[in-house]
């Protein structure tokens, strides 16, 4: 008997496919993230049409529930600098030398009407969010023409983590994907102050 179990075992083994398997082993929620490590960076690249037409690059550094993120185009510059702490958004365009208010944000980044900060946040880490209950704070119009869609893969250090975002608004056109390219969670502080003062004029 105990033979033929293996067997069996061997077989579902054979039939389970690898990435899925060690996807399930993976998957941590963000509190335990959090509580396991200090601090996440990682670059990635976000391809959109609409306001911002074309591909934007970006890297972001990460400690517990304060994200900074700076986005650069295709020669390296810098362009736009993102504060995304618990409550707050901040955004500075560095090509115009102004700042942005929430209202103006979501001009240029739609998809925060669906995902909050602690959303953000969470994306970075890795984690695919719960933005479902923000769904109840936008009219069932505007939810009829909003797609949004994740995908998890397995980056180079062996973790499978949240690698794709898709948003799509089919009534104004808007449609953008940010693909995450590499992730690293450490237990180092990241020195704050001095990615805030990069938000100063």
């Amino acid at each position: 008997m105990p033979k033929l179990f293996i067997f069996f075992l061997f077989l579902a083994g054979c039939t389970i496919r690898p990435d899925l398997f060690f996807a399930s082993l993976s998957k941590k929620s963000y509190p335990e993230l959090l509580n396991e490590y200090k601090s996440c960076i990682g670059k990635g690249v976000i391809d959109s049409k609409g306001n911002i037409n074309g591909k934007l690059y970006f890297s972001f550094k990460s400690q517990r529930d304060s994200t900074f993120i700076q986005f650069s185009d295709i020669l390296g510059r810098k362009t736009i600098l993102m504060w995304v702490s618990s409550n707050n958004i901040t955004v500075r365009d560095l090509v115009n030398n102004t700042y942005y208010e929430n209202s103006q944000i979501i001009d240029f980044f739609p998809f925060l009407i669906i995902l909050n900060n602690k959303n953000i946040n969470e994306i970075v880490w890795g984690v695919i969010p719960d933005y479902k209950p923000n769904l109840k704070k936008i009219n069932k119009e505007m939810k009829s023409h909003i797609e949004l869609k994740f995908e998890r893969s397995r980056f180079i250090n062996g973790q499978y983590d949240l690698s794709n975002l898709y948003y799509n608004d089919k009534n104004s056109g808007y449609a953008l994907k940010i693909n995450f390219k590499n992730r690293q969670r450490d237990n180092d502080y990241i020195n704050i102050k001095k990615m805030w003062k990069m938000l100063d004029y």
